[in-house]
């Protein structure tokens, strides 16, 4: 096979391997946010830093859909530097 076709082989299988990723995680993030949404103050009332847990409970599903798309922009930008 030739170095070009090998490149776009690699690319392709890449962003496949992305878009697979982005897919599962957003089917699963109302799974993750529903877990998320049982923290409250009193079910953390005596835990060191409770406080802070719950107020960052409030932003999980931002941060969630955050780092789903971030690691699949990272994932095809790793695939068209794998073959430079």
């Amino acid at each position: 096979m030739s170095s070009i076709g090998r490149q776009v082989n690699s690319t392709v299988m890449g962003v496949i391997g992305a878009v697979i990723f982005i897919l599962v995680g957003v089917a699963l993030g109302p799974t993750v946010t529903i877990a998320i949404a049982d923290i409250n103050a009193t079910s953390m009332a005596d835990v060191v830093m409770g406080d802070v847990i719950v107020t960052l409970a409030g932003f999980v599903a931002f941060f969630y859909y955050l780092g789903i798309v971030l690691g699949g922009l990272a994932m095809i930008w790793a695939t068209t530097k794998t073959g430079s």
